[in-house]
């Protein structure tokens, strides 16, 4: 009898430890999602990819808000997903988000970091401009603020951020050097010289990694 009563207490003890370990593993993968008020390096890869795919969600400045919300909740539609404004397993996979492991050992570049060229990276929100009246007023016809005829390659940056005349990098455009000025293009902006309106409107705007050569 004696024994029947310790196997039961073993039983019941291995049952409440068992469902111990299950909610502290759902408790982590819960905390593992991304949500409004999230904040960090996984929300800045969150926010590069969404305005990469074009679902604009504002600059990369890792707070996940009403705009990054928005930007989730227009993907999860699209991709046929549970739209919650939720970042968990599957919408992580369908942006082609890292682990959460790796996301978080450096995926997030800022001022400061450098890439395998060497140079400084500084995130910056890129649109696309060219030689029509439409981008350049009220300076058409004009070459680029340091005299360069306008062609692709040429970008215009804010001076207090890149000086002019640097050589760069551009995420997806390629080369290039700072030789343009615009009245909006302030702080962490860039626009990026392309051959043909059609060409600069196809860019569209979206977060990329500069590097300064």
């Amino acid at each position: 009898m004696l024994g029947k009563k310790i196997i039961v207490s073993v039983f019941i003890l291995s049952l409440f430890f068992t469902g111990l370990l299950l909610s502290r593993s759902d408790a982590a993968m819960a905390a593992s999602n991304l949500s409004m008020g999230s904040s960090g390096a996984e929300v800045v890869q969150l926010q590069e990819s969404l305005n990469t795919k074009g679902y604009w969600c504002g600059a990369a400045d890792g707070i996940f808000g009403l705009q990054t919300y928005q930007g989730v909740t227009r993907f999860q539609k699209d991709a046929s997903l549970v739209v919650d404004g939720i970042v968990g397993q599957n919408t992580r996979q369908a942006l082609g988000l890292l682990s959460n492991t790796a996301s978080t050992t450096g995926s997030a570049v800022s001022r400061g970091a450098a890439d395998s060229r060497g140079g400084e990276v500084i995130n910056m929100v890129a649109t696309g401009y060219d030689s029509s009246w439409e981008s350049n007023y009220p300076f058409y016809g004009q070459p680029s603020y340091i005299g360069l005829p306008l062609e692709r390659g040429i970008v215009a940056v804010d001076p207090k951020v890149i000086p002019m005349g640097t050589r760069l990098y551009v995420e997806g455009y390629g080369d290039a050097i700072a030789a343009d000025q615009g009245g909006a293009i302030k702080g962490n902006r860039i626009d990026l010289y392309f051959d043909s309106r059609q060409e600069a409107m196809n860019w569209g705007m979206r977060t990329v990694k500069v590097t300064i050569l």
